[in-house]
């Protein structure tokens, strides 16, 4: 997925949802750092890149192929690997956002984050067992 125009309206959006969360915001001016937002609280901070998709998404996606280009930026920050990166993510159609955690090796989709009452509608659940006895 290449970056293309910048998302300007999703990119306000994100910032309204960062609000929500008790987060403070600044906007990227350096067009050559792959970020959008740096958000922050007391209690943390995070570097913020916005994608929205046209489509929507498989469950069993992998993330690694669908923002190849994306994550590439985020990695390449000039940052310590141990600060937190995330991408949010979210579909035309979609009203929900999905945290996606960066980190060198890995992408993680965050299911439930309870310092910013995260919950993320679209994880998937592992299935219920009841336990027998």
């Amino acid at each position: 997925m290449t970056r293309g125009k910048k998302p300007t309206a999703t990119i306000n959006e994100a910032k309204k949802f960062a609000e929500r969360m008790g987060y403070r915001w600044q906007e990227n001016t350096h067009e050559d750092l792959g970020y959008d937002l740096f958000i922050f609280k007391r209690e943390t901070a995070c570097m913020v890149r916005v994608r929205q998709t046209a489509y929507r998404i498989d469950p069993d996606i992998f993330y690694e192929e669908l923002l190849r280009d994306d994550l590439g930026a985020v990695r390449s920050l000039p940052l310590p690997s141990w600060f937190p990166k995330e991408i949010w993510l979210r579909t035309r159609h979609e009203r929900a956002w999905r945290r996606l955690r960066v980190l060198p090796d890995l992408v993680a989709e965050i299911e439930w984050w309870q310092p910013d009452g995260y919950i993320n509608p679209y994880a998937k659940q592992a299935p219920y067992t009841k336990r027998g006895g």
